[in-house]
């Protein structure tokens, strides 16, 4: 035992909690395998040495992260929820799906995603065939466009679970991937401003319910937005001397290539930005202006070589959108083409539509998975809405400048991801959901920034959503259920607009009556001296 001490000690590793951290996660892992072994396909055995093992493994990091993030409970809770929210509702919808679900080929084998089903079955048929796993990157594996978390998924099956189809062992992964951003997560913030915007920086990412939908089933989400969160500390500590560092951002960033290149294109440009304002215009005010032309040509580059796709595939959409839903090609009529992008775009920031998920008549567990998802969005947004007008406040040239550049990127990424998916309430917040871990620091940071300031700029945005979601509970209710009196689409929309500005133009004139009062006051207070 002592040689075990002294060679640990050497290397710089603590022996006694190493072992301890191995114990834990392997009776962890053991005993929560165990149970899902239980209601898994195939031998009892294989399915519990499958699961043990990922289970461990996934102990294992999550442990190791919070101790290296810093430990303590609250962190530790996090992390814990994180994992059982996501593995839970995964589970979960796995196993009531096929009972409680629609009569789908999807739903039948207990996927919530379409998306997941076909390319957790085209894994699978890899791993079962002589090909090699890169495999997934040809042509012929039309289910995964970049081929990353096929060839993953397919590697889980061959080698861990190669008797029997297991959809369950990927939710582990994506459960733990999602889950180790937490901590990155928080060390991050806590080290660049303080703990209390970490915590609720970090349970905003826990709790968001699209980020744990999506983190409970075999898609891309999960894994980009762990590794989001990874590459983000890596660059807020990226120094020339840190080879570890490089190390991660690398891996990081090379992760999210294959597992999807355009969304990997976009974060980095966004850390490459977070870079520039943080470590290079601090030490060298030349650095601005060389920043300024790389990202303006780095801009014109993306919109020449994206265009003709992103034109085409908005329009593909936005055609879509207005197919699957009457009304909204009955306002485009009216309207006239011209506003049709800026509508849709519009439209799909609003979904998913809360008063919509209350009232649209479906199955149970469909109608409180919307309703939450929903809910979240509608807790979020006014946050965000609230920093677009804050942020500019803020004295500190170094804070403005990352917050600024930081809500910048989440405003291009969410109409993107509305253009890009039109207003559909699945594909656009799952494409704006990938910047959780940034939308969730500039949520925390608004909330500090209300309570700190006393500032009621914040009250009267929640008053604006509140009077938005007050006459769409009227247009969805008497459309769904016939009650109240049915208001006309476009008065809706009047009302909504007029009250709304009353709310916000009152607030702005009270605010430069106290200016005003102020000033005068100050200027009294000068002539007596």
């Amino acid at each position: 035992m002592l040689v075990e001490h002294r060679i640990f000690k050497v290397i710089g590793l603590n022996f006694d909690r190493i072992r301890s951290r191995f114990i834990f996660s392997v009776i962890g892992g053991v005993l929560l395998g165990a149970w899902i072994a239980s209601f898994s396909p195939g031998v009892f055995f294989r399915s519990w040495l499958a699961s043990s093992f990922l289970l461990s493994l996934s102990f294992w990091g999550l442990i190791s992260a919070w101790e290296w993030a810093g430990g303590g409970k609250v962190l530790a809770w996090m992390i814990i929820t994180a994992f059982a929210l996501r593995l839970g509702v995964g589970i979960a919808t796995t196993v009531l799906l096929p009972e409680n679900g629609f009569d789908t080929e999807q739903q039948n084998a207990g996927y919530l995603f379409y998306d997941a089903y076909r390319r957790d079955l085209q894994a699978w048929d890899l791993s079962q065939s002589n090909q090699p796993l890169w495999a997934s990157f040809r042509d012929e594996f039309t289910t995964d466009q970049y081929g990353g978390l096929l060839s993953l998924s397919a590697a889980v099956y061959r080698y861990i679970s190669p008797d029997e189809h297991r959809p369950i062992l990927i939710l582990i992964l994506a459960a733990f991937v999602a889950s180790l951003g937490v901590p990155f997560l928080w060390r991050t913030v806590s080290k660049r401003w303080n703990n209390s915007l970490a915590d609720l920086t970090a349970w905003i990412y826990v709790l968001y319910p699209d980020g744990v939908l999506f983190s409970a089933s075999q898609m891309r989400e999960p894994f980009l937005i762990g590794l989001i969160s990874i590459s983000f500390w890596a660059v807020m500590n990226l120094e020339k001397s840190s080879r570890r560092t490089m190390g991660v951002l690398f891996l990081s960033v090379l992760g999210m290539g294959v597992i999807s290149s355009r969304v990997a294109v976009m974060v980095v440009a966004v850390l490459a930005v977070i870079f520039w304002v943080e470590k290079l215009i601090p030490k060298l005010d030349s650095w601005r202006k060389i920043g300024w032309v790389a990202l303006a040509l780095f801009g014109v580059a993306v919109v020449v070589l994206s265009w003709d796709w992103m034109r085409n595939s908005s329009s593909w959409d936005i055609l879509v959108t207005e197919l699957g839903s009457g009304w909204v090609q009955k306002v485009i009529e009216e309207i006239g083409e011209w506003v049709r992008l800026p509508f849709v775009i519009v439209y799909g920031i609003a979904q998913p539509v809360l008063p919509a998920a209350i009232a649209y008549p479906t199955l149970l567990i469909w109608k409180i998975i919307a309703i939450a998802r929903a809910l979240g969005w509608y807790l979020l947004v006014p946050f965000l809405f609230y920093s677009l007008f804050t942020v500019w406040k803020v004295e500190l040239k170094k804070e403005r400048r990352i917050l600024l550049w930081l809500m910048f990127f989440i405003v291009v990424w969410i109409v993107i991801s509305s253009a890009r998916a039109g207003g559909d309430q699945w594909d656009n917040p799952r494409y704006r959901m990938i910047f959780i871990p940034w939308m969730a620091l500039l949520a925390a940071w608004s909330v500090r920034w209300a309570w700190e300031h006393k500032d009621i700029w914040l009250a009267r945005w929640l008053v604006v959503e509140g009077i938005f979601l007050y006459y769409f509970t009227n247009w969805y209710f008497s459309r769904y259920f016939l009650v109240w009196r049915r208001l006309p689409f476009w008065k809706n929309v009047t009302r909504i607009v007029v009250l709304s500005a009353i709310v916000l133009g009152s607030g702005w004139l009270w605010d430069l009556f106290h200016w005003l009062v102020s000033r005068n006051s100050t200027r009294k207070l000068d002539g007596e001296n």
